[in-house]
């Protein structure tokens, strides 16, 4: 199953060891994400690191295996979609997301309520996704 994960997920993933981390790596799924997630988490790394309680060390090897199971995709890619994802969403740091998920025909993983407004893309929760994942098994 391909899906686009937006940085709520991959924070979550990040911070606790839960069922998000445990679904994140589940080989069912194939994730992708615009290579600008790369800069938010950058841009949060502190407070991902108070939050989840790992020394850098333990938080470094941690982003380099949830990096490791993520196609990263360039903005360069995603420019041709700008305007479709503008015209679905209004909040532009959204844009990216829906560009990727659109580049690559994928539903989108997120909590972020923006994403709702729109109905040309699919947009799943955690909850949403174990029940997907159960019926894949």
């Amino acid at each position: 199953m391909k899906i686009t994960v937006d940085a709520n997920i991959l924070f979550a993933c990040l911070i606790k060891d839960s069922t998000t981390r445990r679904l994140f790596f589940n080989p069912a799924l194939f994730l992708f994400a615009p290579e600008f997630i790369v800069d938010e988490f950058a841009r949060h790394l502190v407070e991902v690191r108070k939050k989840s309680g790992l020394s850098d060390e333990e938080l470094y090897r941690l982003v380099d295996k949830v990096l490791g199971q993520l196609v990263l995709v360039s903005d360069k890619d995603l420019k041709p979609f700008l305007p479709a994802a503008a015209s679905l969403v209004d909040d532009p740091k959204d844009w990216l997301y829906i560009s990727c998920a659109l580049y690559e025909n994928t539903i989108i993983w997120s909590h972020d309520l923006d994403f709702g407004t729109q109905k040309r893309i699919r947009i799943i929760s955690t909850k949403e996704l174990i029940s997907i994942v159960g019926s894949l098994s």
